[in-house]
Parts: C-alpha cells; sequence; structure tokens
C-alpha cells in the first residue's frame, strides 16, 4: 500500500517518497478491531480456534505459577536440531532415543501423549525461570498476551503507532494506524467515522454533483443528509 502510493506521489510531482513499514506494527494493524470492541463495548472476544499445527511443539504450557492466563507460556520446537537441545537441557533423554519422535513429522503424529508429557517437565518451572531457560538456549518462546494489551504497549504508544478516535455515539477508542510511514512520518488521521449522513453533501459535491442533484437524491431517499 505504502509503495504504490509512492507511485502515485511520482506521478503527480515527479518524485516519489520513501516508504518504511515492520512486522510489530503490520500484526498489531491486524487485531485492530479486537482493539476497539474491548475498548467500546468493555467484553473480550473468544479466542479463535486452534488449527492443527505443522510443528510437533508448538504450544502454550502452563507454568509453576499461580496466576491464570499470565502464568502460560508458548513454546515452540520446529526443527530436529531445536528438539535435540529442548530433550537435552530439560532432561528428556528417553524422548531424544524415542524412534517415535524422530522427525517434526513423527512429532506431529505423536501429538495426544507427547504434549502432556512436555507439559509436566516444562511446569515444573516458574513463569519467569522458564522464559530466562529458553532465552539461554535459543529457542522460540513468548508470553500470551491479547490484542487489548496492546493499548498500553511503549512500542505503539512511543512511536505514535496509535490513534484515538471518536464514534459518532461519543464514544473513544484507540486503534493502531497503518503500519507504515512515508519519508519518516506515519500517515495521520483524516477524520472520525461520520454520523450518518454527516458530511454527504459536502462529499457528493466533491464528486462533481450539483446541489439540485444532491437535494433530488435526498428527497428519493437515496441518501441521508445530516
Amino acid at each position: 500500500m505504502g509503495v504504490l502510493a509512492a507511485l502515485r506521489e511520482r506521478d503527480a510531482t515527479g518524485r516519489g517518497r520513501l516508504v518504511t513499514s515492520a512486522l510489530f506494527e503490520s500484526t498489531a494493524y491486524l487485531v485492530a478491531q479486537h482493539m476497539a470492541q474491548f475498548e467500546l463495548t468493555g467484553e473480550a472476544p473468544p479466542p479463535m480456534s486452534v488449527k492443527r499445527p505443522a510443528w510437533g511443539i508448538y504450544d502454550i504450557f502452563e507454568t509453576a505459577d499461580t496466576d491464570g492466563t499470565d502464568a502460560r507460556l508458548f513454546v515452540g520446537v520446529v526443527t530436529d536440531t531445536q528438539w535435540e537441545i529442548f530433550c537435552r537441557e530439560f532432561g528428556l533423554a528417553d524422548l531424544a532415543a524415542d524412534t517415535r519422535l524422530r522427525s517434526n513429522g513423527d512429532r506431529v503424529k505423536e501429538r495426544a501423549w507427547l504434549l502432556p508429557r512436555l507439559a509436566g517437565a516444562l511446569k515444573r518451572y516458574s513463569k519467569a525461570d522458564l522464559a530466562a531457560k529458553l532465552e539461554a538456549i535459543g529457542l522460540p518462546f513468548a508470553p500470551i498476551s491479547k490484542p487489548w494489551d496492546l493499548l498500553e504497549d511503549p512500542h505503539l504508544k512511543a512511536s505514535g503507532g496509535l490513534l484515538e478516535t471518536r464514534t459518532p455515539g461519543g464514544k473513544t477508542f484507540h486503534a493502531p494506524t497503518l503500519p507504515l510511514a512515508l519519508d519518516g512520518r506515519r500517515l495521520p488521521k483524516r477524520s472520525d467515522p461520520p454520523a450518518l449522513g454527516e458530511g454527504a453533501r459536502e462529499l457528493l459535491a466533491g464528486l462533481g454533483y450539483a446541489a439540485g442533484q444532491i437535494d433530488a437524491l435526498a428527497k428519493e431517499r437515496v441518501i441521508v443528509l445530516a
């Protein structure tokens, strides 16, 4: 989207734009509707159903902590080399030697009994200790976050990645901006969502409709004028 905007700028002025983007902001943008729903309604949407993963270990595990959702940690073991490291560092020599678990494809097939075994091994650690251990051995992990946690994310707030928006009813919510910058500047908010019919006359006039045509459309109830 940013590249196309820069090309149109070049068409109009002869000079394009420097387009930058980032993976984090792009991911935040994808959950904008859940963030807005939570702020406006105060209700958390239910999680999406979990599909069968392509990796043997790519799951959320409980830790020894007892504070519910915040006690869980995502752990991924996606290569055979990572599997060897995982088994060695967590004292699972019997699993490392199990011929049923030699490849990732094998581990996917054995998830029904494998995951409970791994869950027991990982639950011996606190969340902080488990995260530190996984960090030290270079295995993928992440805390479990919810979309509305991003409303207080220091990166988004510091980078101007959240915009306050007002609904026609007067409520406000914050949503991620488009995850791109042109010449180092994020795109500003053009306007808040309009009420029904708000700005309709100006919009249609800008598209070339005469005042009489706009009045006729309103009289025929094709449009609503605020």
